[in-house]
């Protein structure tokens, strides 16, 4: 069984097919559209030993999370990143299983003017690069056989990531990406033919990267709102 941790790029959704379903796998996916390489880290040690096969997509690393110790075992209260704390809260509490809720509910009283510290911190300087490094060496090192994407560039481990393959219709067509609520931000083609490759990538044909530094050469660059699948968007 296949697990898989990430932010949007890596968040199937019920009814319909994102990159993952074509995969055509039986998996279980932890992505959470707006959540930090924290989380996913969190996910992943939780979890990873359940899974025969693991697919890491890597956030941004200016996004980060508040932990606490609850009966002395580490919780994730929240994660953020520099957009309105209302739309934050809507993302955190989005999909929160019981668990999950129950500790939120525990501690949401003083949570919030943290990760309000938290965002003025990250707006100043790079302060979670460090321990996002840490965290995706203690992945491959848990993990040997993971298979690490970059969603977003990240210093001195890739120049590229998966919004390179959001930007292609974003740029031909126009479109903010502030507005790309499509599935994992690609097209149907898009989520297709990046399943293609990271099949590929799985039976070590290729690295999935390579795919991302000319992304107009291995993805379909749409050519209207409906092939790039951004009327769902308006719905």
């Amino acid at each position: 069984m296949l697990g898989i941790y990430g932010d949007s790029y890596a968040e199937p959704v019920e009814n319909k097919t994102s990159w993952i379903d074509y995969l055509n796998k039986k998996y279980r996916s932890f992505g959470k559209g707006g959540s930090s390489i924290d989380y996913s880290y969190y996910k992943f040690c939780e979890t990873h030993t359940q899974f025969d096969k693991i697919i890491f997509v890597v956030s941004s690393f200016d996004r980060g999370s508040i932990f606490t110790l609850d009966n002395n075992k580490p919780v994730h209260l929240a994660f953020y990143q520099n957009i309105d704390i209302e739309d934050l809260k809507l993302s955190n509490t989005d999909k929160m299983d019981r668990k999950e809720l129950k500790i939120y509910e525990k501690y949401s009283k003083n949570i919030w003017q943290t990760v309000d510290a938290e965002i003025k911190k990250v707006k100043i300087f790079d302060s979670n690069i460090m321990y996002h490094n840490a965290y995706i060496d203690s992945i491959k090192y848990q993990r040997p056989d993971a298979h690490i994407v970059y969603a977003f560039p990240f210093p001195n481990r890739s120049d590229v990531g998966m919004i390179n393959i959001s930007r292609l219709d974003w740029n031909y067509l126009n479109l903010s990406e502030d507005d790309d609520f499509r599935l994992c931000h690609m097209s149907d083609a898009q989520n297709q033919e990046f399943a293609y490759y990271m099949t590929e990538h799985i039976n070590g044909k290729l690295d999935i990267h390579s795919t991302m530094v000319s992304p107009e050469n291995y993805y379909t660059v749409s050519k209207t709102l409906r092939q790039a699948n951004w009327t769902e968007n308006l719905k």
